[in-house]
């Protein structure tokens, strides 16, 4: 948040920060930027961590169960994403004393931390912050694991040539757990740059990253789908039974299941960073429902030909392109490599398809980590306890499940509270003006409506919650 914002987050209504024309893009430092690369930025900040974790969860809890989920809480997200447009819009309204009752996006931010003080003071601010900086915590806890854990598995491949690691293995060597101790010094070292970057400064790197995720995801789910089709119905059935009742529905494992679909939905916290910028506001709901429809096409396909397509499914899915050949089925060992004592060889299609999916994680690193100056040595701070907590405990489908429980209450639970006391506070400080937005929908953005989603969400938590607490 930069002093202006923060200024328009604390200082009361009339002081000399409401004389700044915030629609002018200029005057704010922001440069503006169109659909395409704000459906870009969204479709960056979504597809990341959670979906590694999916192939695993459609395994371990059934694919019944786990696809309910998801569709389920697609749905949760666009409800709640429009409402955090919404509540992005009544901020503004609220901290202009020209158009109080104007609820718009302009070129001003208000984070979620902003939104909640704006709408309920100082109680407001604290609520929203506290599942934020733990969906934090967990967020770069995982990616920490993953960044490690992908590069053990490439250095094995391709510098301890004839061998492989798997760091979430029980039986991993000492050698992989050396190489993955190794890994998390070199993230520490690349997440404290990145830490301190801000957002127009990864402009070029997220344009790239946009383009790099859809071509891995679609090598993964196109690589999984010719390999259901070599292997044949057989082979998928026999699967099938060896997992038995997992195949449909495992209640057992609903809190993976839960935590895995919830994590790889979840980008509402990011919409501030992410339109203020947008030169055509009246889009942004057009962008953000677009992002989420894309990224739950791509979450289906991979977690249910994930489950499928192997017989053993890893907890980080890109590690089973491990031992990624491109002969046979995909994964077949290349008639090469049939000679004693000489490692598995691949075409170069199968070594390129390799490469690519395995540094999928890689470079999630890279993700947006909003700007700020102010908060720069709090972010510094923040890196070291989960930088620990990666090194020590490295269990990534537990990792997916806490933090996928923050990223739901984060994602889904406080955008609705956002449109319950939006409204309220509105009503109370504009003197019972409307408080529509041009994200408004008929009923669905009542506050009757918004108060119903809200309990739901609250008790699918405290399901969860309990779930999590039984099951471990």
């Amino acid at each position: 948040m930069t002093d202006v914002e923060m200024q328009s987050c604390l200082l009361k209504e009339g002081t000399s920060v409401q004389s700044i024309d915030y629609d002018n893009a200029t005057v704010m430092g922001v440069r503006p930027y169109g659909r395409v690369i704000a459906l870009a930025m969204t479709l960056n900040c979504m597809i990341g961590t959670g979906c590694f974790g999916l192939p695993f969860a459609f395994a371990s809890a059934g694919i019944s169960l786990t696809s309910l989920l998801l569709l389920l809480g697609t749905v949760g997200s666009l409800v709640t994403m429009n409402y955090t447009l919404e509540a992005m819009a009544r901020a503004e309204g609220l901290s202009s004393t020209h158009h109080p009752t104007h609820h718009r996006l302009t070129y001003r931010r208000h984070n979620f931390s902003c939104i909640g003080h704006l709408f309920a003071g100082q109680t407001g601010y604290t609520i929203v912050q506290i599942p934020l900086v733990l969906y934090s915590f967990g967020c770069l806890w995982s990616f920490a694991s993953i960044f490690a854990s992908s590069c053990a598995s490439m250095f094995y491949t391709y510098v301890v040539v004839g061998d492989t690691c798997n760091a979430y293995a029980f039986d991993a060597t000492s050698g992989c757990t050396a190489a993955y101790l190794a890994s998390m010094f070199v993230f520490s070292i690349l997440v404290v740059g990145l830490v301190l970057m801000e957002m127009g400064d990864q402009a070029r790197i997220q344009k790239f990253l946009t383009i790099y995720r859809i071509v891995a995801l679609s090598l993964m789910v196109g690589t999984m789908s010719f390999k259901l089709y070599v292997d044949g119905w057989g082979a998928i059935q026999a699967r099938l039974l060896a997992r038995d009742v997992r195949t449909t529905s495992s209640f057992a494992h609903f809190s993976l299941a839960f935590g895995s679909t919830i994590l790889a939905l979840n980008c509402h916290h990011n919409m501030p960073d992410i339109m203020q910028p947008l030169s055509s506001k009246q889009h942004a709901r057009q962008v953000a429902f677009v992002a989420i429809v894309i990224g739950c096409v791509f979450y289906f396909l991979v977690g249910i030909l994930g489950a499928l397509a192997f017989d053993h499914v890893n907890p980080l899915a890109s590690l089973m392109w491990s031992d990624f050949t491109g002969c046979g089925n995909g994964w077949h060992p290349c008639s090469s490599s049939s000679v004693p004592g000489k490692p598995p060889t691949s075409t170069w299609l199968g070594s390129a398809v390799h490469i690519i999916v395995i540094m999928f994680p890689v470079v999630n690193i890279l993700a947006p980590l909003g700007p700020s100056s102010a908060v720069q040595v709090a972010r510094m701070l923040a890196v070291l306890p989960t930088l620990v907590l990666a090194a020590v405990f490295k269990n990534l489908d537990d990792i997916f499940t806490v933090t996928g429980l923050f990223g739901f209450v984060i994602g889904l639970v406080v955008p609705c509270w956002f449109q319950v006391v939006g409204i309220s506070a509105c009503r109370r400080f504009a003197h019972d003006q409307p408080s529509h937005t041009p994200y408004t929908i008929s009923c669905l953005s009542s506050v009757a409506t918004a108060t119903v989603v809200l309990s739901v969400m609250l008790l699918a938590t405290a399901v969860a919650t309990v779930s999590i607490l039984v099951q471990r």
